[in-house]
């Protein structure tokens, strides 16, 4: 008798417990698996095991060995099931994935950064001096704080990239993610969101470029576009043109997404797909609490990460001599239309741009554009960048997933015959 064994591995980004209570759902099996598959699996089952990977996320593996008299059939046999049960197990980890549910309340773990955050950094962010020596050291300080733990031991620099950054690696031939690193414009930097960049890359398997794009006051608008635009033309190029590239970013780089879309537009390109966090839409809306009166002020006044004097300032250092409400800066101010990219946005309900993030969304869709908006209740701005929540991880989640379906079947021109 002749064995052929076979593994097949299926990457997901949900709760390792969901994923593997749908794998021994026997209806759900009856449902998708062919007749003549179900008649196999009866005869070889295998084995399906479900691990954990660090960060968020997992695999499931399934084991089959088939036992046959002749050689020759039991290879074809094999060759045909294992295309079936790849088929099958990409299945069961694409409907994990898509059940991702919003938190109907903050997790412990959040209320405490929260907390954290409420008492000590947004005091500190209240009341400092708003000049540059303030703003150089707190540059170093977050970049410092992030190699310290380990931001380049996951990515390495972009060496002879046209914007300094940093560049993680993913599988041979994989497309291509731009990241855009948030920070108001005139802070972070690719090191504080290498932990963010190094996520969306493995659980959607792109290979990641986090541009140092120049920053305000020193550069003010249009330069961090510029760098953006740059950083995008040197991706595509590496991975086989624009339409192998998806865009994310949050807050600050958001909105430079927004806006690089706009350019690329112009010039007949588009990215694959948008993966937004908390996008800085529009600079010219409301910068802070107490703008309206009673039940119409805003949501985001809840927001401990954000204080309006610290919005208003950054945006001033950003802007210069630009009117706030130019597209380019305030991309709210021109909605996307239906020849945008698939969009995902996650925001949190305490988000202080979430107001102008529901009003863009539906803005677009008015114009045909397709976006995928979830706010999680309770949780503040670019949540999911603050790693050790269960919230930012599911979001992350919930964008990957996004991203590897746009970019996943996009083949590379340059390998075609």
């Amino acid at each position: 008798m002749a064995v052929h064994s076979f593994t097949v591995v299926a990457r997901f980004s949900a709760e390792p417990g969901d994923v593997l209570s749908l794998a021994s759902d026997a209806a759900r099996w009856h449902e998708w698996a062919p007749a003549l598959l179900r008649g196999l699996g009866r005869r070889h089952p295998g084995r399906v095991t479900v691990r954990a990977l660090p960060g968020g996320g997992g695999e499931l593996e399934w084991e089959c060995s088939i036992r046959t008299s002749d050689r020759f059939v039991g290879t074809v046999v094999a060759r045909v099931l294992e295309a079936l049960v790849a088929l099958l197990a990409r299945r069961v980890v694409t409907e994990a994935d898509r059940r991702i549910t919003l938190t109907r309340r903050p997790s412990l773990r959040a209320r405490l950064q929260r907390l954290g955050l409420q008492l000590v950094i947004r005091p500190v962010l209240t009341v400092a001096p708003f000049d540059e020596r303030w703003i150089r050291a707190m540059r170093a300080v977050a970049t410092g704080a992030s190699r310290a733990t380990g931001s380049r031991r996951v990515a390495r620099p972009a060496d002879g990239a046209p914007v300094p950054g940093l560049w993680i690696d993913g599988p041979a031939d994989a497309p291509g993610l731009l990241v855009l690193h948030g920070g108001g414009y005139v802070a972070g930097s690719a090191d504080t969101h290498a932990t963010m960049a190094t996520t969306l890359a493995r659980l959607s398997g792109s290979t990641a470029y986090v541009p140092d794009y120049r920053l305000a006051p020193e550069h003010r608008y249009p330069a961090a576009l510029d760098d953006a635009e740059v950083a995008f033309r040197h991706l595509a190029e590496r991975v086989g043109g624009a339409a192998r590239v998806a865009v994310a970013g949050d807050s600050a780089g958001g909105a430079l997404a927004l806006g690089l879309l706009d350019r690329l537009r112009r010039s007949g390109e588009r990215p694959a797909a948008l993966a937004l966090v908390s996008p800085w839409v529009d600079l010219a809306g409301r910068t802070g609490p107490g703008r309206q009166a009673g039940a119409a002020r805003w949501s985001g006044a809840f927001d401990p990460r954000t204080p309006p004097r610290l919005a208003r300032a950054c945006r001033d250092a950003y802007a210069g001599n630009v009117p706030v409400d130019d597209p380019g800066v305030s991309p709210a101010r021109r909605p996307l239309d239906a020849s945008a990219p698939p969009t995902a946005i996650v925001c949190g309900g305490d988000d202080f741009v979430v107001d102008d993030v529901r009003r863009f969304v539906e803005a677009s869709r008015s114009r045909g554009a397709t976006i995928d908006l979830r706010v999680w209740p309770g949780m503040i701005h670019c949540f999911p960048v603050v790693a050790g929540t269960p919230e930012g991880a599911s979001a992350l989640a919930v964008l990957a997933v996004h991203i590897g379906s746009a970019v996943g079947g996009a083949s590379d021109p340059r390998r075609e015959d």
